[in-house]
């Protein structure tokens, strides 16, 4: 296969890193090139489902994060599920970007080709700006995951990030015992992060009736004192519980497998991932809450669809329900 996918680049005059982006849907090439790819690789019998060559035109580009957070993976891959229906009409191409610089991200939507865009980032000035700047010329931008309600997106798809922080005050308030509940996320800078943690606040004072007392630790993975604070917690204080905001939060993970830190009695995360499904099979987390990222992404794409016209898109509700995991429900 790798020496036909060089033939493909030769006769299509193109290097070997753009065959890939064309097949598999990653974005970047302009339309003329990547028809070029496709109609090399048939020309050559490549044994593979082929992109189509998008009769209408229409290219949706996806700005994802990182590709090792495993939630930004997960989103990749319902991206191409949810994408076939579509993909005689439009093409919808996926690009990694480093969610943590939001100059970064604002680059890539403003050189984006796409005629529409759908965006997981921070709600960074930067980011509201280059938002802004697209939509002002007439390319819609979806948000998903985090909202950026400060920029003029078309809409924003994904769960109530408010609802799922107090659904995890519910849990902490009827399992945990008296003591401190760790708040912990690693930027406020994602609006799903801040709307979670506000979230368990109000859930704890209204259910908890004061005996569990916050602790907010924002801790990203470069934070030297934060995390140093975060270990000190694990290590001395009576931690009835632990809610983290997070999606994926490496040190936290790290910090529970040493043998001198004991296990928190509760244990509420984010999204289902390798990792904490083996965190919940080994008794470590409590429960998940999981934000359903191929509906999300099928809803996403709707709205787009919806936005540009196209046969058989149906209005449907952008709002999507967050699902509970315990050790009992994972496969």
């Amino acid at each position: 296969m790798r020496q036909k996918l060089i033939d493909v680049a030769k006769l299509a005059g193109v290097g070997h890193a753009t065959v890939d982006r064309v097949l598999n849907q990653r974005g970047g090439v302009k339309p003329a090139t990547a028809k070029k790819v496709i109609e090399a690789a048939r020309e050559l019998g490549v044994d593979r489902k082929l992109p189509s060559i998008y009769r209408q035109g229409l290219r949706f580009e996806v700005l994802l994060g990182r590709r090792q957070i495993p939630l930004c993976a997960r989103m990749s891959d319902a991206f191409v599920r949810a994408g076939r229906p579509f993909e005689d009409i439009v093409a919808v191409e996926r690009t990694f970007v480093d969610d943590t610089k939001p100059e970064a991200l604002a680059q890539a939507i403003l050189k984006s080709r796409s005629n529409a865009l759908i965006v997981y980032g921070q709600e960074h000035e930067l980011v509201v700006d280059a938002i802004a700047e697209v939509t002002s010329a007439g390319k819609p931008v979806v948000t998903i995951v985090s909202d950026v309600p400060s920029a003029p997106r078309y809409g924003y798809v994904g769960i109530d990030h408010y609802k799922a922080g107090r659904c995890a005050a519910f849990f902490l308030s009827r399992m945990a015992s008296e003591g401190t509940a760790i708040l912990l996320c690693s930027d406020l800078s994602y609006r799903a992060h801040a709307e979670r943690v506000s979230g368990c606040r109000d859930g704890l004072d209204q259910y908890s009736g004061g005996r569990l007392v916050t602790e907010l630790i924002e801790a990203s993975e470069r934070d030297v004192l934060a995390n140093q604070h975060l270990l000190d917690m694990l290590s001395g204080t009576n931690i009835a519980g632990i809610y983290c905001a997070s999606a994926n939060h490496p040190t936290l993970h790290r910090l529970l497998a040493r043998k001198s830190i004991a296990r928190p009695s509760v244990l509420i995360g984010h999204d289902l991932s390798g990792e904490t499904e083996r965190l919940l099979r080994d008794g470590t987390m409590t429960l998940v809450i999981d934000q359903n990222p191929d509906l999300q992404v099928r809803k996403a794409l709707v709205t787009l669809a919806l936005r540009f016209g196209l046969a058989g898109a149906l209005p449907e509700e952008t709002t999507v329900p967050f699902t509970i995991h315990v050790s009992d429900n994972i496969a």
